[in-house]
């Protein structure tokens, strides 16, 4: 099967084939598959669809929007090992060797913290780190400045630990900014927190600490305040003074920072990964190149939709822009028609009265009335006859830019179509 895929084809072949019977064919997992997709911005059908299909029922295929990053254009799908080389198989399996040796080791440092979360420990970063990157400098003399609060945390930008945890918290950070640097990233601290950038854009990234709420335990000497309370209660009511004061003297829940770690994007990922912790076969500090990369899918998935974004902006824009021309056009289209018909009743007044002068009787003396008349009606002829010349209709043209050249009204994609609705632009 073809293994190099363009995201188009990709597209076709996620609609057109339920996602696990694909990956069987390339022998991935369905879970490894829809990742791919994933990673090149292609959606998949939603749970549900091949069950509505099968059903003959109308169901509704989620387009392919495009993408500028190059990087996404086409797809790798891996290769099939029977093509591969003897040297590139031995290469693969000396990488997988290392990789399970790695998980082993992950492994055996994690049992001792098995019976109890609280008592983690860092599985790389172990040790006090005196020259942290530069990039963290300001986080890292933060939090060794900081004071812990009441629960005994602290806090700087972008990190919220447990003090127990302050120094593997620190080397963590240092060695995010170093594997950060490598990957071609910079990590930045600054008043709005932590960031992660690129050249394409940035992200806001947090490590904080798990915390767990379990029912408070009371101790005996918190049983014997109780007791002495509720006695003291107990004697006041029989005097008849009441009191509503709560008698328990230790808090409902405790809190357990558990020593657990998480980082992660401090943000919406839009069904992208956003955050790695510590688990039975992992820690954060093995995990932060995936980390790395991992943010960077999400700079480019958020570049992108930023992308879309303000291209559907310029298109409503076009849109707004060629409806106003469209309207402006209509009303100067009305102008036209309204002075082309002053123009005609002028033309006609002036044929009915020169008529009507030709035709009134004359004599060598008119009454005065009379006379006044036909003096008025030459007057008003010239009027007529003037303001219907070509230089006159020129000029009134000009003035009110009926018909200008070029046309600053013209729209080359022609008239643009009618709103759909009132939302539409």
């Amino acid at each position: 099967m073809k293994r190099t895929l363009t995201r188009e084809e990709l597209h076709d072949l996620v609609w057109s084939t339920p996602i696990l019977k694909v990956a069987e064919e390339f022998g991935l997992s369905d879970r490894g598959f829809a990742k791919i997709c994933a990673r090149h911005l292609v959606p998949t059908p939603p749970r549900g669809y091949w069950a509505k299909v099968e059903a003959g029922q109308s169901v509704k295929k989620t387009p392919l929007r495009s993408v500028e990053n190059k990087a996404l254009h086409t797809v790798h799908i891996g290769a099939s090992k029977a093509h591969l080389s003897d040297s590139v198989q031995a290469a693969l399996a000396a990488a997988k060797a290392e990789r399970k040796r790695q998980a082993e080791e992950r492994k055996q440092q994690l049992s001792i913290a098995k019976a109890s979360p609280a008592t983690l420990e860092p599985l790389v970063i172990n040790q006090h780190i005196q020259d942290c990157h530069k990039s963290v400098a300001s986080i890292v003399k933060q939090l060794r400045k900081a004071k812990p609060d009441g629960e005994g945390v602290v806090s700087a930008k972008g990190v919220c630990v447990h003090e127990r945890t302050r120094e593997r918290a620190i080397g963590i950070l240092h060695h995010l900014a170093v594997a950060t640097e490598a990957g071609g990233a910079e990590l930045k601290a600054n008043e709005n927190g932590l960031h992660l950038s690129t050249s394409e854009g940035s992200v806001r990234i947090t490590l904080t600490e798990e915390r767990k709420r379990p029912k408070h335990i009371p101790t005996e000497s918190e049983l014997a305040e109780y007791q002495r309370r509720k006695t003291k209660r107990d004697k006041d009511q029989a005097r008849g003074l009441w009191s509503f004061e709560r008698l328990e003297p230790w808090p409902e829940f405790d809190i357990v920072y558990t020593g657990k770690l998480t980082i992660g994007y401090d943000g919406y990922a839009n069904g992208l990964r956003k955050s790695w912790s510590d688990g039975r076969s992992q820690a954060v500090e093995g995990c932060l190149e995936a980390f790395v990369a991992g943010m960077r899918t999400i700079i480019v998935a958020e570049a992108e939709e930023r992308r879309v974004t303000q291209e559907r902006e310029r298109a409503r824009q076009a849109m707004r822009r060629r409806r106003e021309l469209a309207r402006l056009r209509a009303e100067r289209e009305e102008k036209r028609s309204a002075y082309l018909d002053e123009i005609a009743a002028a033309r006609r007044k002036v044929a009915d009265l020169q008529t009507t002068i030709e035709t009134i009787p004359l004599a060598e003396k008119l009454p005065e009335e009379y006379g006044r008349m036909i003096t008025w009606a030459k007057e008003r002829l010239a009027e007529l006859e003037a303001k219907t010349t070509v230089d006159a209709i020129q000029a009134a043209l000009a003035a009110e830019n009926l018909f200008p050249e070029p046309d600053d009204l013209f729209d080359p994609e022609g008239s643009p179509p009618p709103k759909q609705n009132y939302w539409d632009d």
